[in-house]
């Protein structure tokens, strides 16, 4: 590992100067020979503005063409840089809300149960939330595209806090009203979400967008770990206020944004298929963009999700697995998300549901829910989702029902998660943009840890070490933060124009990833376990157990992503095929190389997204 990090420093700092003697001018043989160097520590002569002018007047076309070039690199990275600092200032606070609003509930949890007396429940206050952040983000990333990016931010900032609300305000004689505004709270969060990491992928390159996307893991990262230890805190007063909690800090992101980004953010793209939309009085012009929307995709896509998940929270816990209240949900669900892919096929052009809505805009592409690489990329995510999640939730029910810490307490061991995180998501960023400026990397290793470290935690938490408890947390963590980049930024580079499905899917996978961990594990967790405390360390050893299949299959699964690669004159390269085993057999693949791997936004080319294309046999 060490060989590994100094190996990278090098090629770093070579890559550094090898920037800086190509962005100098060359000077030409008789502009050096006609006038002398001025050493830096002596003195000028007098007549050294003269000397400065005719300089200038002697330079070459060439030479003058590189100092315009040079001061255009400058400006153009000053530009970006000050675009990256906005971005980042003006949605920190929505991912603050975002992370807090997904793990606070951690430590809280047992004790809003208990006083809404629904304690067999007590999955659903998480379970709704989870449900609602997954099944609404296709459908805030089609209203970011059809209505801005502006608008879009701003609407799901005040669901959330609507949400927050009523879960202040519930009274315990309402667990409907409870896990109502819980469910409002997922589909605010779900459009911060999808939103905000839109609006980092917009007018950027791909190595910017690493930069971007990376920035925002660690601020999510720190409130993510932080949550329950929030949360642990603010149940000694009251839980209500970890739901309070939210309302200040939505005001103040909601300030920011109108302060930071009002003049940056892409607005509503424009639909050739509606004719002299823009002059359109503005209420048919609404109604016109409204038309865009795939209600049909929308529409099954929610009700097959939500069915889904309702039958895996009530089977074991709830209802037997036989019941009728199980099996329902899950067979209708499956039926209506296989007619959901079927209705997103006849969407695409020139098929018919295209021809009888030629307005509506497919919520996915079938071109890319038919792509290798996106599939897999989903499936990893999904097991982000679950290791996240896993840690978060039963190793806090570990501290507190089996070494009988108390909510504050057990918050703070939690934290050990978030520096596995942390490292996770700085290693990613160092990969994609440093060395070897490569996706499949970060993935597959982060597949790895994660893998090693669920799997070593359901043998610690039988055994009671705590050590190794808290050393799996943390390389769990490293595990997810290694991934939470990659993959967005590996779709991306396959994808380059489809920035707002992109970053939906990677986003659904892992809020879904978490629901059907918590599922699963509760499921395992009621049938081991008891009220005894030998019999709750017990439950939860299955429940981690129950997600290793899943954690290794992933490991597999990343053997067989292609791979992309980030140049460093802001384009990129895609290699079709399994990288890892082209790799190990020494084979060759092809290469799809892109020129400006650019967002569409900044292009002067739109019509072809700024991108131009060529394909070349190269080794791996």
């Amino acid at each position: 590992m060490s060989s590994f990090v100094i190996y990278g420093i090098r090629k770093f700092r070579e890559r550094q100067k090898a920037k800086v003697e190509q962005a100098i001018p060359h000077q030409s043989q008789s502009y050096g020979s006609s006038y002398e160097l001025v050493e830096p520590n002596r003195t000028a002569p007098l007549n050294a503005d003269v000397a400065t002018a005719r300089q200038t007047r002697n330079q070459s076309p060439e030479t003058a063409k590189g100092a315009k070039e040079n001061t255009r690199i400058v400006q153009d990275a000053k530009k970006r840089r000050n675009l990256r600092y906005k971005v980042l200032f003006g949605l920190a606070l929505p991912f603050a809300l975002q992370s807090l609003d997904t793990t606070i509930m951690a430590s809280a949890l047992p004790f809003i149960a208990a006083d809404f007396n629904q304690l067999q429940q007590l999955n659903w206050i998480i379970s709704v939330f989870n449900l609602t952040s997954a099944a609404f983000l296709p459908f805030w990333a089609q209203i970011a595209d059809v209505f801005g990016r502006h608008v879009t931010i701003h609407t799901v900032i005040i669901i959330l806090t609507i949400g927050s609300a009523i879960c202040t305000g519930s009274p315990t004689s309402s667990f409907g009203l409870l896990l109502f505004g819980r469910a409002l709270q997922g589909v605010g969060a779900a459009g911060v979400n999808v939103t905000g990491h839109i609006i980092m992928a917009d007018r950027v390159s791909l190595e910017d967008f690493a930069w971007n996307w990376t920035l925002s893991a660690l601020i999510s990262a720190v409130f993510f770990g932080i949550g329950p230890v929030v949360g642990g805190y603010l149940t000694q007063v009251s839980w209500r206020w970890c739901f309070a909690i939210n309302l200040p800090i939505a005001v103040a992101a909601i300030l920011f944004i109108v302060i930071l980004l009002r003049k940056e953010l892409v607005g509503s793209q424009p639909i050739p298929e509606i004719e002299n939309l823009e002059t359109l009085p503005g209420y048919r012009r609404i109604l016109a963009r409204l038309s865009t929307i795939d209600y049909g995709g929308q529409l099954l896509f929610l009700g097959g999700l939500a069915l889904l998940i309702l039958g895996l929270t009530w089977a074991g816990g709830s209802y037997p697995w036989a019941s009728v209240q199980v099996i329902c949900p899950l067979v209708i669900g499956a039926v209506l998300t296989i007619t959901w892919i079927v209705y997103e096929y006849l969407m695409s052009p020139p098929r018919i549901m295209s021809r009888l809505f030629p307005v509506q805009k497919a919520m996915l592409s079938w071109e890319l829910l038919l792509h290798r690489d996106i599939k897999l990329l989903f499936f990893i995510n999904f097991t982000v989702g679950m290791g996240m999640f896993a840690v978060m939730y039963f190793m806090d029910l570990y501290f507190t029902l089996v070494l009988g810490l108390s909510s504050s307490e057990a918050g703070k061991y939690l934290l050990y998660y978030l520096p596995g995180l942390a490292v996770g998501a700085y290693m990613a960023q160092y990969s994609v943009n440093t060395w070897p400026r490569q996706t499949f990397p970060p993935l597959f290793l982060g597949s790895i840890t994660s893998a090693i470290g669920i799997t070593v935690l359901a043998w610690a938490t039988h055994v009671g070490n705590t050590s190794v408890i808290l050393g799996m947390m943390a390389l769990t963590g490293h595990g997810v933060g290694m991934r939470m980049n990659p993959g967005a930024l590996h779709g991306l580079a396959y994808f380059p124009t489809l920035t707002a499905q992109i970053t939906c899917l990677v986003s659904l996978a892992i809020p879904l990833g978490g629901t059907v961990a918590l599922t699963i594990m509760s499921t395992v967790f009621n049938n081991k376990s008891g009220v005894d405390s030998r019999e709750a360390k017990t439950g939860i050893m299955y429940a981690f157990i129950s997600l290793i299949p899943f954690m290794w299959i992933c490991v597999a699964v990343a053997t067989f992503l292609g791979n992309a690669w980030i140049l460093e004159d802001r384009g990129h390269e895609i290699v079709h095929g399994s990288y890892f085993w082209s790799y190990i057999t020494g084979t060759q693949l092809q290469r799809e190389k892109r020129s400006r791997g650019r967002h569409h936004s900044l292009e002067e080319d739109s019509t072809q997204g700024g991108y131009s294309q060529h394909t070349q046999t190269v080794g791996t």
